[in-house]
């Protein structure tokens, strides 16, 4: 009998242990849609994301996403202004040229147990000058308590699968109020326009959406956390010929 009774303590504490790590995994919601969607098209690009861990008031600190998108497309950075991410950290939106700005956004951070409200920002997306001889997204970040920031995205293209282009985006620590914590991201969203410039009699659009479209692109994004957790989630949208 207590043989018996030792073993099913044994099983409940498995089954307790099993449920703990699944109630405290981090959860993602991601989307990165092209808009329009038509196949090898001038377009533009949404990307969403929100961040939660079960049983907790906010996720552990991120510190880099890479985002891998559908092959086929086209960035073309080189043809448009870019903005230097040193001068972009010393002046801001002013010290970039107003034609290297390519999207805006919103996001939202937490910083609990001393900062009870939601930490809101204003997002401003630039075409940055290349770091480390690749090209570069840089994200202006504007929030309403603390410091601004920049998140800075180097872009890479190698074909992976269903995937080309990737970017990967170092978040640095997001500061609100002297001795609190350093701000978790729980929701990002970003609006890359669709946009093209003339150079002579040629229109370069900046992004051209993937040549081919059977239905659907894919997208992925791996997320960091400070912690060491990392957590991936694949996206598919709809596409059209």
């Amino acid at each position: 009998m207590r043989k018996k009774l030792i073993a099913a303590f044994g099983v409940v504490a498995v089954f307790a242990a099993l449920a703990t790590a699944a109630y405290g995994a981090v959860s993602i919601v991601f989307k990165a849609e092209a808009s329009p969607a038509k196949a090898g098209k001038s377009t533009g690009l949404k990307v969403d994301f929100t961040v939660s861990e079960p049983g907790q008031p906010q996720p552990p600190i991120l510190n880099r996403v890479v985002i891998k998108l559908q092959k086929g497309g086209k960035y073309n950075s080189s043809k448009f202004p870019r903005c230097k991410l040193a001068s972009l950290q010393a002046k801001g939106p002013k010290g970039c040229s107003s034609k290297s700005k390519i999207g805006s956004g919103t996001g939202i951070g937490r910083a609990l147990p001393v900062v009870e409200d939601p930490v809101n920002g204003k997002l401003t997306l630039f075409n940055g000058a290349k770091i480390g001889g690749k090209d570069a997204v840089l994200v202006y970040v504007f929030p309403d308590l603390g410091p601004t920031f920049v998140v800075p995205c180097k872009i890479t293209k190698k074909v992976q699968g269903n995937f080309d282009y990737t970017l990967d985006c170092s978040i640095p620590p997001i500061k609100t109020l002297p001795n609190a914590p350093d701000a978790s991201v729980v929701e990002t969203k970003t609006n890359t326009r669709k946009k093209t410039i003339k150079k002579g009699k040629r229109k370069y659009p900046l992004i051209v959406a993937p040549k081919k479209c059977s239905g659907t692109w894919k997208a992925e994004a791996q997320f960091y956390f400070q912690t060491g957790e990392t957590a991936k989630t694949p996206y598919s949208g709809k596409c059209k010929k």
